[in-house]
């Protein structure tokens, strides 16, 4: 098990400033008193679903728990400001952070915490040709409620005692993309949960889980993180004002996806540098055309965004039409995927592109919503509000096509034409 943070938020090697309370995690303290309360009152139900946007801290504050339960010698306090959720005085459990189990908990070799990740199919595909684009049964037979098949054996590792605690964990990664037949194989488990074993699904979107489920399971609710404590965590990483201002923004709430953007431009910079070196390659002809052969955008995600924004602009005063915009949505999606696939060589390239073309839209409609609110604050006409509201909505439908597998070039197509129409039809310059 790796205990780095699989859904973004800061690990040890990444800290970042703001209120942590006690189990240093940032800025999720209604999330921590609701836990230390069903701890305090041993309530703490056999299935948790954690559910909130990416990067903000489930992870680690699922891994805290379970460490808090497996410690050997839990620490016993009384709250004062740490929670502001939980009355003063009211009893704080956490972990020693000294102990075998916590060491072992840290280095992700407990025998009794097991992580489950939609990776996880490289090892139980014997097909080997999965992409691991969602959460399949196989995965959560092999790592959790087993099989009987004489093809491939799984042991139930859910009904075993612990191996050395006095509980054990199962911490499902985003549980939204199990399959079906894996939420079925699941729900057995769930409807006659095994003594001393807690399950805990981290989720977007707790909607796509079966209602059986999510019944049986206490929802913990996480909330999207401030920009300010965003930019705080940034900023320790010495990065320009104007780039923590960009990212910060840009990230929606996500310390995870903040930290991954700024990790980027380093490898951008690094992969970069690589392309430039000279090669051994023969002299080209005088007055040859010389190709730029860096792989990656300068600036990463901060120079998308402007130069998303500027060709956007240009389409809205009429200096451009719609097939720029369409070539520089696709390309920096391509980027996006590409530096995707140099974190995790094994990753599904389509997915990673619909993911960097539904942000970059994203950072789209967030460009329009700022020309919204300014022609509101100018006075404009209804007319014009709604061309924009238009636009904006063009958007989030070419957002949720592309996220259920549309052709991305003829969705492309469609969205920017789409957006050219509506400002030649409204005259929005």
């Amino acid at each position: 098990m790796n205990t780095a943070e699989i859904d973004g938020a800061p690990t040890a090697a990444s800290p970042a400033s703001g209120p942590r309370s006690v189990w240093d995690v940032l800025g999720q303290a209604p999330a921590e008193a609701q836990l230390q309360r069903a701890v305090a009152h041993h309530r703490l139900g056999h299935t948790m679903i954690f559910a909130g946007p990416e990067g903000v801290g489930k992870f680690r504050t699922a891994l805290a728990l379970a460490k808090t339960c497996l410690c050997d010698h839990p620490v016993i306090t009384h709250n004062a400001q740490a929670l502001p959720n939980l009355p003063p005085g009211a009893p704080i459990k956490t972990f020693c952070n000294h102990c075998e189990a916590c060491h072992a908990v840290d280095g992700g070799v407990h025998p009794d915490v097991h992580v489950i990740t939609r990776d996880l199919i490289r090892y139980h595909d014997r097909g080997g040709k999965s992409k691991g684009t969602t959460l399949s049964i196989q995965v959560i037979r092999g790592e959790i409620t087993g099989n009987d098949n004489p093809d491939a054996p799984a042991e139930a590792k859910i009904y075993k005692r612990p191996a050395r605690g006095p509980s054990k964990w199962f911490i499902i990664d985003e549980a939204h993309l199990m399959e079906i037949p894996a939420q079925n194989s699941l729900l057995k488990t769930l409807e006659e949960p095994p003594p001393n074993s807690y399950l805990v699904l981290l989720t977007v979107a707790p909607e796509d889980l079966l209602s059986t489920i999510r019944s049986r399971s206490q929802v913990v609710p996480f909330h999207p993180l401030p920009e300010k404590l965003i930019a705080a965590a940034l900023s320790q990483r010495g990065l320009p004002a104007d780039t923590v201002a960009v990212i910060s923004h840009i990230a929606q709430g996500s310390l995870g996806a903040a930290l991954k953007f700024s990790d980027d431009l380093t490898l951008i910079e690094k992969e970069n540098e690589a392309a430039d070196k000279p090669t051994k390659k023969p002299p080209e002809k005088p007055g040859a055309k010389t190709e730029d052969k860096r792989p990656f955008t300068p600036g990463g995600v901060v120079a998308w965004s402007a130069e998303i924004a500027r060709l956007l602009d240009a389409l809205i005063s009429g200096r451009t039409g719609a097939t720029a915009l369409a070539e520089a949505l696709l390309g920096f999606s391509g980027e996006f995927a590409d530096l995707a696939l140099l974190r995790d060589p094994l990753a599904s390239k389509d997915r990673a592109a619909r993911d960097g073309l539904i942000l970059l839209l994203r950072i789209a409609a967030d460009h329009l919503a700022t020309h919204l609110r300014r022609q509101l604050a100018a006075g404009a006409d209804t007319e014009a509000c709604d061309c924009y509201l238009e636009l904006i909505e063009q958007a989030r439908q070419a957002e949720s096509q592309i996220d259920r597998n549309a052709h991305i070039p003829m969705a492309l197509a469609a969205l920017t034409h789409a957006w050219e129409s509506c400002c030649v039809i409204n005259a929005v310059r």
